[in-house]
């Protein structure tokens, strides 16, 4: 259901060309999301600002104490390594934090510009 909602919004919104890299960056947001607080709220904010699509996904994920806290991390950067691969060979970026306050759990998110849209078409 992600996907098809980013793709239409994206065509809708004259950003087709962004429309396949970012339904499947969106879907694996989520997906990372669901995997790691199942059960719990996920959601997903789009935003299109300066020629940049932001996709950023926040979820409930528990804090740990200081030593599983850093790998968790960095299980849930591993579950991420292909997504952040395309994306990164197209020119865009995938990051992985801790919400801030007053937000509790995680924030993950992909930055895209306008041009990763011909990168992705290429791979």
């Amino acid at each position: 259901m992600a996907r098809t909602v980013v793709r239409r919004l994206l065509v809708e919104h004259g950003l087709g060309g962004l429309a396949e890299l970012g339904a499947l960056t969106a879907s694996e947001l989520l997906g990372n999301a669901y995997m790691f607080t199942p059960g719990r709220d996920v959601s997903l904010a789009v935003r299109w600002r300066f020629g940049v699509l932001r996709l950023t996904v926040f979820d409930e994920h528990q804090e740990h104490a200081v030593e599983a806290g850093v790998a968790c991390r960095a299980y849930r950067r591993e579950a991420l390594a292909v997504l952040e691969s395309v994306v990164g060979e197209c020119g865009g970026i995938v990051g992985l934090a801790a919400a801030e306050r007053p937000l509790a759990g995680s924030r993950l998110w992909a930055v895209l510009p306008r041009e990763a849209a011909e990168r992705y078409a290429v791979l």
